[in-house]
């Protein structure tokens, strides 16, 4: 923040003055000379540094990580074309479907020199009372010699952080054998894939770079049973508001600025615009991507008979999850300290729907209300706003949970609706501030201080007031005292 020396140069000398959403919905007056929106640089380097654990011995369904929001999995010896019921991901544990192929679009591979990978499924199981994880860690890809192999993956979100888990097991009588594993600079203590005894899991963490990969190279590269990699930054609390059933184009709300949207499984969104917001599909929100379980598309849902022919287009096309488990999607390049609106629509509303189909949304610690599906004996499906503040990850993930049902969702968008300074001057003792982007008719505080180090609890109420009903305001006050040498001003909601 550049300071002038009397209030009315430090005004003068202003381009452009832009607000930062603060928590506890404070919105704090930023003098910038250039857009103060952030900009995400991703900058391309050497794989990122794994941080690992000590290798853990296989003991029990506990073992699977469930932290955070599970980004990819994979069961590399598995026979994803099998299809009487011995697949993988027809033997979840702990709540973690392990796919036979890279999934989520996170594409693990292999990858080394010389390496001679075969599959075998008669390895000894670990007997954990898990049937589920025991038949899963009987299998395995494996090397037939000592060369290091090197698992993959790709498209993850950069600054994220992840986290890794590699189970090895092989357990059979006679059969001694340790891998290291590395990633970036850092080596992991001995994995052992058991001698008459069940092997061992190993968890490693790191951040995200603008590669958006990692590799993880297995010294010597002995077998790999398991992979899954989490998504476990930090993200924004969610405030969720109550459900709406879907009624018409104005459902789309045109609050604040457009940011992002997604329009699953349409590919026309892009041609259909309602209440003047055109859906995007692929999505246009940053390194926007979609959970593992978010596998399937349908797009002949019941129209839900609003006046708008577009939006009921639009809304008869969704992503589900088949599995049935929990969904996910995430995205990021947000800049920190500002307050978005997320917006989302889940309607199914054919007579063969059972009425009692409901999905929750879950924003970091905060879940939402049941949203209903809708049916022909119920109508249309819900709609749900939530709005956060986003923090230094500039990402946020989304969680779809249903008890009855495929979680889905049909359409999606965010707005960033930080309220922000448009305007401020000086004329004698006079300033005169415009702001907009505010809630609509919500209250304000316009505090005060010539020290904008202080915290916000020193800070002095000048004036209070009202945003209008289109969330601008204008305030023209006499709080000016020209012989205070700066001032500073916070524009605070309520």
């Amino acid at each position: 923040m550049k300071k002038e020396k009397t209030p009315r140069s430090f005004i003068g000398s202003v381009l452009r003055a832009v607000a930062v959403a603060m928590p506890a919905k404070t919105i704090r007056a930023v003098i910038v000379c250039a857009s103060g929106a952030g900009i995400f640089i991703a900058t391309a380097n050497a794989q990122p540094n794994v941080t690992w654990q000590a290798p853990v011995t296989i003991s029990g369904p506990s073992d699977v990580s469930t932290a955070g929001a599970l980004y990819g999995t994979w069961a590399p010896g598995d026979d994803y074309t099998d299809s009487g019921g011995s697949r993988s991901d027809y033997h979840p544990v702990n709540g973690v479907t392990f796919a036979a192929y890279g999934n989520g679009g996170a594409n693990f591979g292999f990858s080394g020199s010389g390496i001679n990978l075969d599959r075998y499924n008669n390895f000894t199981s670990p007997n954990t009372g898990d049937a589920n994880y025991d038949y899963l860690l009987t299998i395995a890809v494996f090397n037939y010699n000592a060369n290091p192999m090197i698992v993959s993956w790709n498209n993850m979100t950069p600054g994220n952080t992840y986290l890794a888990q590699f189970w090895l097991n092989d357990g059979r009588a006679s059969q001694p054998g340790t891998s290291t594993f590395t990633g970036g600079a850092n080596t992991s203590d001995p994995v052992a894939i058991g001698n008459s005894a069940p092997g061992q899991y190993i968890i490693g963490t790191f951040v995200a770079d603008g590669s958006r990969s990692e590799s993880v190279t297995m010294s010597p590269g002995i077998m790999l049973n398991l992979v899954q990699v989490r998504d476990i930054t930090t993200k924004p609390d969610v405030t969720w508001r109550t459900p709406v059933t879907i009624s018409g184009p104005s459902d789309v709300t045109t609050q604040g600025t457009y940011f992002g949207s997604w329009a699953p499984s349409d590919d026309n969104a892009h041609t259909l615009p309602v209440n003047g917001v055109t859906f995007q599909k692929p999505s246009d929100l940053p390194f926007f991507t979609e959970g593992p379980t978010f596998d399937s598309g349908y797009s002949s849902y019941n129209s839900p008979g609003t006046s708008d022919a577009n939006y009921n287009t639009l809304l008869q096309s969704a992503d589900y999850s088949n599995s049935g488990q929990p969904a996910t999607f995430s995205w990021s390049g947000m800049t920190p300290g500002h307050l978005y609106l997320v917006q989302c629509w889940v309607h199914d509303g054919r007579n063969s729907t059972a009425n009692q189909r409901t999905e929750t949304i879950t924003g970091g610690a905060n879940t939402s209300a049941f949203l209903a599906y809708g049916s022909g004996d119920s109508g249309p499906g819900q709609y749900i706003i939530g709005t956060f503040v986003a923090n230094s990850s500039r990402g946020q993930t989304l969680i779809l949970s249903s008890p009855n049902g495929p979680p889905q969702i049909n359409l999606f968008q965010v707005r960033d609706i930080t309220p922000r300074i448009t305007s401020i001057s000086v004329s004698g003792t006079m300033l005169k501030l415009m702001a907009a982007n505010g809630p609509a008719n919500g209250a304000f505080t316009l505090l005060r201080s010539a020290n904008a180090t202080l915290p916000l609890a020193q800070w002095t109420s000048a004036l209070t007031g009202s945003f209008d009903a289109d969330g601008n305001l204008t305030v023209s006050s006499n709080l000016v005292n020209p012989s205070d040498p700066q001032q500073f001003y916070i524009l605070q909601t309520q």
